[in-house]
């Protein structure tokens, strides 16, 4: 048996590992958008995959967000004809994610037909994948529930179990018999921060062999000293009690908002918020919160309890949902205090990118970057304290206050990694495998753990490929 690490190596995205059995069997773990390669999202830029998309037999999605999921239908258009296994809450998130994402490349395809120089000849090559790859990928979902066994064949069966990264986050576990000798390899996915809002914590693996685990916190620790609601409440303190403020609040719209919509929605039912306006401004975030109501039976006990004893987790009297675009440009001319969540969470693109232009300049507004920014992003720059800033082009001075809370983070730190990683089999295992993390990151843990004993960490090169033994 035999693991090549195809993408999340020494990177965030773009995760892919494919796992080929001796008896050429070849299964996929996740297919995702590689946000730190694919520049170029026209026809004509071809993905590569280092496989042949025709030889792969199943792919397991571990979850919905797009650097896991985005390049599923590039999959189908080169030539893959297999199914695609994932939880029920998954599906339905893929499938807006996914139609997001098409849609954010046709418009980026169109400006730049629209910027081509006057008397150019061309069409418009259309995105990377079409609304038909796309429908064909969605129609491959199968979907299994966490803790159910799945027979895939007599060499190969798959089990879920809970990630806690967002709603229907799994992790996988493999069990492969070749030769009449039992291996068991563990894909932890993305993992979520222990005592979320929303999710339950992660499920440790019981009996793998193999661990290929996320990295994304590894060598860092979550600076936030209070809890989601008392974070929340200094920052509306702060910015729209005390000053006729505004608070601009870059989400993500599957994970990040739901959270942050529970945590006020937790506030308002104490007395605790000020009588003014939050606004949630993303259609996706609209639309992907339905789901998660929807499938509440996913989440954890503390929101379960608020659902039962209150009846909704992302409804209040003061909250007020943005559908349309002229209403989304109307909050230009808000001048009332008031708390603006939007997407996206990076600040790279989406409607997030129009309120903080309109802001950056106004001295009495906070933009609180609620999660991690990757380098290059328009998040991270305003976190790095730049005096001016760059969006579409065009210059602004920054004047805005701008902070960052891990409060609400997605993921586990280090320590949470180490404590995944012992409960998982630690020293035991023959084989710890870093992937999903900037390589400084992962060096960090893996620098960690060895000086804790263990000898069987790795951390892949992109492309490179292991025999399990």
């Amino acid at each position: 048996m035999k693991i090549t690490f195809c993408g999340a190596a020494r990177q965030v995205t773009g995760s892919m590992h494919l796992l080929e059995l001796e008896s050429g069997y070849r299964v996929l773990v996740d297919c995702g958008l590689d946000y730190e390669q694919q520049r170029e999202f026209h026809r004509g830029a071809k993905v590569n995959f280092p496989f042949m998309p025709s030889s792969i037999d199943l792919v397991i999605l571990t979850h919905a967000h797009v650097d896991h999921s985005g390049n599923l239908p590039t999959l189908v258009r080169q030539g893959f004809e297999g199914k695609i296994l994932c939880t029920p809450p998954t599906a339905e998130l893929t499938s807006f994610l996914l139609l997001d994402s098409l849609k954010i490349m046709e418009i980026e395809m169109r400006k730049k037909e629209a910027n081509r120089k006057k008397g150019k000849k061309g069409a418009n090559q259309g995105s990377i994948y079409g609304f038909r790859d796309l429908n064909e990928a969605l129609d491959r979902l199968v979907t299994l529930h966490f803790h159910q066994d799945f027979v895939v064949n007599e060499n190969l069966s798959i089990r879920f179990q809970e990630a806690g990264h967002i709603l229907g986050a799994a992790s996988a576990k493999l069990t492969i018999m070749e030769k009449g000798k039992k291996r068991v390899v563990g894909f932890s996915g993305d993992l979520g921060n222990y005592s979320s809002k929303l999710m339950k914590d992660p499920s440790p693996f019981d009996g793998i062999d193999y661990l290929i685990t996320e990295s994304t916190y590894g060598g860092r620790t979550h600076a936030a000293t209070r809890t989601p609601e008392e974070e929340l409440m200094y920052y509306i303190d702060e910015t729209c009690v005390k000053q006729p403020g505004r608070l601009v609040i870059p989400a993500f719209s599957v994970g990040r908002t739901q959270a942050i919509i529970f945590a006020l929605n937790e506030l308002f039912v104490q007395g605790r918020l000020p009588d003014i306006k939050f606004f949630v401004d993303s259609p996706l975030a609209i639309r992907t919160t339905d789901t998660y109501s929807k499938y509440s039976e996913y989440m954890n006990e503390e929101s379960q309890a608020f659902m039962r004893k209150y009846g909704a987790l992302f409804d209040f009297e003061y909250l007020h949902y943005i559908e349309d675009k002229r209403g989304s440009e109307r909050l230009a001319d808000h001048y009332e205090p008031c708390v603006i969540i939007s997407a996206a969470g990076m600040v790279e693109g989406g409607r997030i990118q129009e309120h903080v232009r309109n802001n950056i300049r106004n001295t009495f507004c906070t933009i609180l970057i609620a999660g991690f920014c990757a380098d290059g992003t328009l998040g991270q720059r305003l976190l790095s304290g730049q005096d001016h800033i760059y969006i579409n082009g065009k210059e602004f001075p920054v004047f805005a206050k701008v902070a960052k809370t891990d409060a609400f983070s997605a993921h586990p730190d280090h320590q949470g990694l180490k404590t995944f990683i012992e409960g998982s089999g630690g020293k035991n295992l023959k084989g710890i495998f870093l992937v999903h993390g900037e390589e400084s990151s992962m060096l960090s843990l893996e620098s960690d753990l060895q000086l804790h004993g263990y000898d069987n960490v790795f951390v892949p090169e992109k492309v490179e490929q292991f025999e399990i033994l």
